[in-house]
């Protein structure tokens, strides 16, 4: 089996880049430059206690997050209409395509998780978390962010999931647990600037946010900042420009007239990559916006970061007209599938109740995950 010696402790890939297993980053151009590992986490271990330290009054955010959406919001995953809002297209020959977006700046990340080829682990654990900065003035990609995740619940990597992200194990027992990871990036975005400008999060697909944050942070009890609870699927404006074609990122970036770069299932070269087509799609005059959001009721007892400026300024015009799905809108359980929808029928408190459970149970062979979320 061939190595990816990429961010190997001590180890030097191909391209001249350092890592020592801590959080690196990189700025423009991307191509070509070492990365530079952050100066202010060498050796000064980050605990969730920490947060309160960045944000003081982070314990005021559900009350703004939902007073900022008309206090209507439920405790599960919800998508918002704003995938069914049409991308805005210019003429292709227009020449200031750049400076028409709502956003300053893109986010684009791409996580990797734990995984196995005949089951995947319960639960599922990010080990890998990359992120690129790209300007919607220019298209550039102006920065990355890359570090390694230990997970703590299936610490052994399988067989199937090195060969296929080339994540080794020395490289996840010499990451950071995924809180740690969550407060590097928002500091790396501060550092970079990015907080005090309006931006928003990229993915290519729904799962990295709406399944794989989600529910690990929900399961483990894990902040996270409210920007991850809206971000722009790059599928949708792209199947806008190229058809509704069925295709993997891969096929995409190829699809757009690029030549793929790095290695497929690399969360970092993934990141670029999509940070690529995106750029590609701001060439041919896509106006982007917000495609799906993640509500959080107020009285749920998860802790929550300060509801910063950045997310504020995010927040698309459009909200005024927000669409809410029904509640029995099923929300994805820890497994990443939608869950079933039962009903309490044992006389009681709760009969009549509905409730949403794990969505591979069967009588055989039971709950696959321990998801549980009442309906109302």
């Amino acid at each position: 089996m061939a190595l990816d010696l990429r961010g190997m402790p001590g180890l030097k890939d191909g391209t001249g880049n350092w890592s020592d297993g801590n959080a690196t980053e990189s700025g423009s151009p991307l191509i070509g430059k070492p990365f530079e590992t952050l100066p202010e986490f060498h050796g000064k271990p980050l605990h969730q206690h920490d947060y309160s330290a960045f944000y003081p009054s982070y314990h005021k955010v559900e009350q703004a997050h939902a007073n900022s959406f008309g206090t209507q919001s439920y405790p599960f995953h919800t998508e918002t209409g704003f995938q069914y809002i049409p991308y805005i297209m210019y003429a292709k020959g227009y020449p200031s395509n750049y400076h028409f977006q709502d956003f300053q700046y893109f986010v684009v990340i791409d996580f990797e998780a734990t995984c196995d080829k005949g089951k995947n682990p319960h639960p599922q654990e990010i080990i890998e978390f990359p992120s690129v900065i790209v300007s919607s003035m220019t298209g550039q990609l102006e920065a990355c962010f890359q570090t390694y995740v230990r997970p703590t619940c299936n610490q052994v990597l399988s067989d199937f999931c090195k060969d296929l992200t080339g994540i080794q194990q020395i490289q996840v027992d010499r990451g950071v647990t995924l809180s740690e990871a969550l407060l590097r990036h928002d500091k790396w975005l501060e550092k970079k600037g990015i907080k005090s400008t309006k931006f928003v999060v990229v993915t290519w697909s729904n799962w990295d946010c709406r399944v794989m944050l989600e529910s690990e942070c929900r399961y483990k009890k894990i902040r996270k900042p409210p920007y991850f609870n809206q971000w722009i699927n790059l599928k949708v404006p792209f199947h806008e420009v190229f058809g509704g074609v069925r295709c993997n990122l891969k096929e995409a970036v190829e699809m757009a007239g690029l030549t793929w770069q790095g290695r497929a299932h690399c969360g970092l070269d993934d990141a670029k990559n999509t940070a690529r087509l995106l750029s590609v799609l701001m060439h041919k005059g896509i106006r982007f916006s917000i495609t799906n959001s993640i509500m959080w009721r107020e009285t749920e007892h998860l802790p929550s970061w300060k509801y910063s400026l950045s997310l504020k300024q995010t927040l698309h015009s459009s909200h005024q007209v927000l669409s809410y799905r029904d509640p029995q809108y099923h929300p994805c359980c820890f497994c990443g599938v939608r869950s079933s929808r039962g009903l309490i029928r044992k006389p009681g408190l709760k009969e009549g109740s509905f409730f949403f459970g794990c969505g591979k149970w069967t009588a055989a062979r039971g709950a696959c995950c321990h998801y549980f979320q009442w309906a109302s």
